[in-house]
């Protein structure tokens, strides 16, 4: 009997806490433009404190310059990130034509062979008549088509820089310079030999789609530089509100403790895996070889999704451009490749230790949650967020077995005593 009443408290617990984050969740998500420059700005000041207790309990300076100093190290840093996304989407912004070719042309490779296989038995000459004693000859195969490159603007000019032939009078562009599939005016082309399988269509569906990814990331990060006013605003006011020679709660410095780790060899692991990708492209000839060091900097502060982002990004690049070389694309895959699994999931635990303590699908289901939530910068935080909020929930024995399943605890857990 007790322990079916010890059961049922630790459901209602259980419930209760799935209600409140449901609900917290919703707040989150109508306060976000305020929250995640908040909660950002709480990230830096828990990193960037050391800076200023060192200014004033050992350089004795004043509080004042010690929060200065410690504020333009903070924007320094700041800037120095921005700079870095600047220069990664000035390349791709400037080669996004290009780019977005390259998955023409991997579809069109891909779709070629489908169509081949789906029309050959109408392609196979009819059956000779009962009358006839010799069957008819067989009708000479149509000359394939040229692999045509169809890109988003209808310059000639721009066309002839890409290496690509012009293509005038297949395509019609609407007033943002996309191709609109709903216009695709077919004279000689698949339609008219009555293939089912439109690639034009699919090719141009896929390039638009290219087009507007790269166009709302880049928005997206305008969003984050826009936003940085705001977290510039609450560091000044949290490193104001802080007293250097105060102690903390256990949990607080646990916290604070594990995320400051957590960061700098994150920080460290991912500048050498951003040399090395970049190193390596450069060495193998690879055009964008800076971005995609860039990028390989800055996804891997993105758990196990971003490591696998970063190493396939070059791929449709690589394809287009070592047509004649297909070792070299395999290279441009697998040196990266190796290079993010050797650092991330073998000397990056080791020099973690214990690290944040969370299991690899609570880090995955935490990336989608967060992700779900504040986007982009959501996914960047989502580690340390969830590792906090397990230190929280195993302060408490009867929140204990949720903090312990984060982890991946899957031992029976101790049923909280009724009161």
């Amino acid at each position: 009997m007790l322990r079916e009443r010890q059961e049922q408290t630790w459901l209602t617990t259980a419930s209760l806490v799935v209600l409140a984050a449901v609900a917290l969740a919703a707040a989150l998500v109508y306060t976000r433009a305020v929250m995640v420059p908040f909660v950002v700005a709480l990230f830096i000041v828990a990193l960037v404190s050391p800076v200023e207790d060192f200014q004033v309990k050992r350089l004795h300076l004043p509080r004042a310059i010690a929060i200065l100093v410690t504020l333009l190290v903070v924007m320094a840093v700041i800037v120095l990130v921005f700079l870095l996304i600047a220069q990664a989407t000035t390349i791709i912004v400037s080669t996004a034509n290009e780019y977005s070719a390259s998955f023409a042309y991997m579809a069109d490779k891909i779709l070629k062979p489908i169509e081949y296989l789906y029309h050959e038995e109408e392609r196979q000459p009819p059956a000779a008549p009962n009358n006839v004693g010799a069957p008819l000859p067989a009708p000479a195969p149509p000359e394939p088509e040229p692999l045509v490159l169809f890109p988003i603007v209808q310059d000639a000019g721009e066309q002839a820089t890409l290496g690509m032939r012009p293509q005038t009078d297949d395509f019609v562009t609407d007033a943002n310079g996309l191709i609109d599939p709903n216009q695709v005016i077919p004279p000689g082309g698949l339609a008219s030999k009555g293939l089912r399988i439109d690639t034009k269509r699919i090719v141009v569906d896929m390039r638009n789609y290219i087009f507007n990814i790269v166009t709302n990331a880049f928005g997206t990060i305008l969003g984050l530089i826009s936003s940085m006013f705001f977290v510039i605003i609450f560091v000044i006011f949290l490193l104001m509100g802080r007293d250097p020679y105060s102690h903390h709660s256990p949990v607080y410095s646990e916290v604070v403790q594990k995320i400051r780790r957590y960061v700098g060899i994150k920080l460290v692991v991912s500048a050498i895996t951003g040399l090395l990708v970049w190193a390596t492209l450069t060495l193998i000839g690879l055009e964008l070889a800076g971005a995609f060091g860039i990028l390989a900097f800055l996804l891997n502060f993105i758990p196990s999704i971003g490591s696998i982002i970063a190493t396939l990004l070059p791929i449709p690049i690589a394809v287009v451009q070592f047509q004649s070389s297909p070792w070299l694309i395999v290279l441009v895959v697998a040196i990266p490749g190796a290079i993010q699994n050797l650092l991330g999931n073998m000397i990056e635990p080791k020099l973690q230790g214990e690290g944040l303590n969370l299991h690899p699908v609570t880090v995955v289901l935490a990336l989608s949650f967060w992700g779900l939530l504040w986007g982009i910068v959501g996914m960047f935080l989502a580690a340390p967020i969830t590792a906090a909020l397990r230190i929280f929930l195993m302060q408490y024995d009867t929140l204990r077995p949720i903090g312990k399943l984060l982890a991946g605890d899957l031992s029976p857990a101790e049923m909280p005593s009724a009161s």
